[in-house]
């Protein structure tokens, strides 16, 4: 089947699958050059242009199908069309209604929580504000709208949480970027809502230290937890390498963000300045000053980043923590 015919059938087919549940009317197709002259189409077209292109423009970059109940394109799902078909070729047809069915699936589960009818009323949300660390030279096209502090080639962005779950022991969070426009309709105070949003990150991921790699491996909850009264972890030696994440080590890199911890860990490796590697968006390794060359931890980064999906890369430098100004410094190497 050509590209052209899988276009003209798609449609048919996706209604066709009762699993579905899907009606001709909430199909939107748009052919690559689409121009829109509304401000839900420009929205649309804008947005999809930079989350999968990188490119901000007003004209749409390649065929896609947008599936809504409603004309307000504020709730959708997405599909580039040119994927769909690839995943048809490699897998059939049933691929392709699972990849459908999944964005459904997440959207209505955002959709039952309520929290997107609150999004204009601060104080009714600002309990489901997070902070997530993101590469920003990889994401810098996604910020355009974001509220965000840059630290170097890392930046930490405001979001909400829409859906948190716990199901058969896997802590699944589904969250969206907080827009500035949204932001600037709150009229509060930023450094107020950063720190409310960080404390709340705390809360749900509470920061973990651990020295040994096989710690790591399904530890019990207060394992690690070297912020907390009485740890079971007080100090490091100069050649040990731990971890720091947090409980359940997704989007881990966080927890050296968390107020004091940067100070803890500096007391803890004996009052010595460290280097910092961010070795993905879960984790950061410590190094102290002294044990290793910087340029050798850079090659650890290099290496372990070439075994990660570039989404969970978050940063491509080496950091070093003074302890005696408080500050993490990027070095350029």
């Amino acid at each position: 089947m050509t590209y052209e015919t899988f276009k003209q059938e798609l449609g048919n087919y996706l209604v066709q699958q009762q699993e579905l549940m899907l009606t001709p009317d909430m199909l939107y197709f748009y052919d690559d050059g689409y121009t829109p002259e509304d401000d839900y189409g420009l929205q649309l077209v804008r947005e999809t242009n930079i989350k999968y292109h990188k490119t901000e423009s007003d004209t749409l970059i390649g065929d896609f199908l947008v599936i809504s109940e409603k004309d307000e394109f504020s709730q959708t799902c997405r599909f580039y069309l040119k994927y769909l078909y690839d995943e048809w070729q490699k897998n059939g047809w049933d691929a392709v209604v699972d990849i459908v069915k999944q964005n459904i699936e997440m959207v209505k589960k955002i959709e039952q929580t309520g929290i997107l009818d609150m999004l204009y009323d601060y104080e009714a949300i600002k309990d489901h504000l997070i902070i997530r660390p993101l590469n920003f030279t990889d994401r810098r096209y996604d910020l355009k709208d974001a509220i965000y502090k840059r630290i170097g080639d890392i930046v930490l962005v405001l979001y909400l949480i829409a859906s948190d779950e716990n199901i058969n022991n896997q802590h699944n969070v589904i969250s969206v970027k907080v827009k500035r426009e949204i932001f600037e309709y709150w009229n509060v105070d930023e450094e107020e809502t950063w720190q409310a949003a960080l404390l709340n990150t705390n809360i749900m991921s509470p920061p973990r230290l651990y020295v040994k790699l096989k710690d790591l491996m399904d530890p019990p909850y207060e394992k690690g937890a070297f912020m907390a009264l009485n740890p079971d972890v007080t100090s490091f030696g100069m050649y040990d390498v731990p971890t720091l994440t947090t409980t359940s080590q997704m989007n881990g890199a966080i927890a050296l963000f968390y107020p004091g911890v940067m100070e803890k860990i500096a007391q803890m490796a004996g009052d010595k300045d460290y280097y910092v590697a961010f070795t993905s968006i879960h984790d950061v390794k410590i190094h102290v000053k002294g044990s290793i060359a910087p340029i050798e931890v850079l090659r650890n980064i290099k290496g372990v980043n070439k075994a990660f999906p570039k989404d969970e890369i978050l940063s491509r430098k080496v950091y070093l923590y003074e302890r005696e100004k408080k500050e993490l410094i990027m070095l350029e190497l």
